[in-house]
């Protein structure tokens, strides 16, 4: 992917990310599939792997052309899921489709596509989500407060250390303390990022920033040190 395309989605999802069906632009090229069905998550427990399978059958993408760009949700201190949102890439019939699937505060799905004619790369979404669903999150700390889980997609090379919060591997739910990794510019990587919820414009001080990479993605890095 050239930079300039990269440089475009991750404007759209900077702008975008935190409003429902936005990441898409409206236009009247865009499939919409609203009230799909009615999904259930359990308190800490977004069933990311069932909206997988939504997304997948309601959509009808090729499943193995699918290719996540990122998966966000929103917990409540009581663990209540209040949405969901997931991004990928993928095929259909030939061509290539940008996907939304939306999961609301009532547990209702919908979801949207569009065709798009540029090369994608990535990893297939349920080797993330696997990772996600692994993961206890009422085991978090800031569980309390409320939390923000983000999975997102990274290139370009960057350096993480204990100023951009506590680092982990993550493999089948269970952390392993990193200290600091770096990656360098042509290979492509995923955060699992989970942060409590605070005031508008009073971002989280590094140790209640939770940073976790597969073991696959670390693999790429160019060093690792565990810790």
């Amino acid at each position: 992917m050239r930079r300039p395309i990269l440089a475009v989605i991750v404007g759209v999802i900077a702008v975008y990310a935190c409003m429902h069906f936005s990441i898409l632009p409206e236009a009247p090229d865009v499939t919409r599939i609203e009230n799909i069905t009615h999904l259930e998550s359990p308190a800490y427990n977004p069933a990311v792997l069932d909206l997988w399978e939504i997304a997948v059958e309601s959509t009808g993408v090729e499943n193995e052309s699918a290719r996540l760009l990122r998966l966000e949700t929103n917990i409540a201190g009581d663990g209540a899921i209040r949405v969901i949102w997931l991004y990928f890439y993928g095929d259909k019939n030939g061509e290539q489709h940008g996907y939304e699937a939306y999961v609301g505060p009532g547990g209702t799905v919908s979801a949207k596509s569009q065709k798009f004619n540029f090369s994608v790369q990535g990893v297939h979404p349920l080797e993330l989500l696997r990772e996600v669903d692994a993961i206890a999150l009422e085991d978090i700390p800031f569980r309390d407060r409320g939390m923000r889980l983000l999975v997102s997609v990274n290139a370009y090379g960057d350096h993480y250390n204990e100023t951009r919060g506590r680092l982990y591997e993550v493999s089948d739910g269970a952390f392993r303390p990193v200290k600091e990794v770096t990656f360098g510019p042509d290979v492509r990587w995923y955060t699992i990022t989970i942060t409590p919820h605070r005031s508008p414009g009073s971002p989280p001080p590094p140790e209640e920033v939770l940073i976790a990479f597969t073991r696959q993605d670390l693999a790429a890095a160019e060093s690792v040190v565990y810790g």
